[in-house]
């Protein structure tokens, strides 16, 4: 059994084609060395998962055959997210964002800087906190603190790692402008903190913040283009200017957390694979 919560192969696809030290033709010998791989795997299962439909369309895509494929979606512990410290007196007169990532290239925190700093010369108000490690790519994390520096942003943030329930009730808003996701918890997360998240549209971000079929919640944030400075610069200016779209999107998000993303609900999604997999394989093989 396969549980995949990235596709791997994409995932792989992603970093060679950013690589430098494979060139030109190489690039897509090893792409499609990693396809092989997938495919290999994918015909050895007998059940393969994913996180969300589009997901399922991909493994498809690359090989694995539509009747191996259980869609099983991310849970998180909700009740992590009750009774949230409210705003402080430091925080007064801000409008808070913010972000729970590693500080790592694939998170793009350089263009959520960037982004940023625009947003602030439109909307003051504004005020970026970073929450998360710093160590797993120490010289990018320098990157962008120089960056932050340059800019002479002094309000943005970088906290490390930090407990996210502790901060959540004083954020507005959150944000990710990853260039490669699955199904983020940190949406799944700001959703049970009734916060509206922006999000770049990769993965099943769009699913999350827009709903996917049968879902009639509404929408809980707003949706850009990967790398897209001036569209998340604009992004946070509008939730900004609009505490009403704000209320009403984080509501539309804890509604549709509380409906289809809770960990009671994926812990019983799994006992119930992989069950019903022991049930198979010991038929199988004749034990009982």
């Amino acid at each position: 059994m396969i549980s995949e919560h990235g596709i791997y192969t994409r995932e792989r696809e992603e970093e060679i084609v950013r690589a430098e030290w494979v060139k030109d033709i190489y690039k897509n010998i090893w792409i499609d060395q990693f396809r092989k791989l997938s495919r290999f795997a994918y015909g050895q299962a007998d059940y393969v998962t994913c996180l969300y439909a589009h997901a399922r369309g991909l493994q498809i895509e690359i090989g694995c055959p539509a009747s191996k494929i259980l869609i099983t979606p991310n849970g998180i512990n909700t009740s992590r997210f009750e009774n949230l410290s409210p705003k402080s007196d430091e925080d007064k007169g801000y409008v808070n964002i913010g972000a729970v990532l590693r500080v790592t290239p694939i998170k793009d925190v350089k263009t959520m800087i960037q982004a940023f700093v625009y947003a602030k010369r439109s909307e003051p108000s504004l005020k970026l906190w970073i929450m998360g490690p710093t160590d797993e790519n120490e010289n990018y994390a320098k990157e962008c603190f120089d960056m932050a520096a340059a800019y002479n942003a002094e309000d943005i943030v970088f906290t490390g790692r930090v407990n996210v329930a502790e901060y959540m009730g004083r954020m507005d808003m959150t944000i990710l402008t990853s260039i490669s996701e699955g199904q983020p918890l940190t949406v799944l997360e700001s959703f049970a903190a009734r916060c509206p998240v922006i999000a770049t549209n990769v993965g099943n971000c769009s699913g999350l913040i827009h709903g996917e079929e049968g879902d009639t919640f509404g929408d809980a944030g707003i949706v850009t283009h990967i790398m897209n400075v001036e569209e998340i610069a604009g992004a946070m200016v509008s939730l900004a200017r609009n505490p009403y779209a704000r209320e009403k999107m984080g509501e539309a998000g804890y509604k549709r957390v509380m409906s289809k993303y809770r960990i009671e609900q994926m812990t019983e999604t799994y006992e119930k694979i992989y069950g019903d997999f022991e049930y198979s394989m010991n038929k199988t093989t004749g034990k009982k």
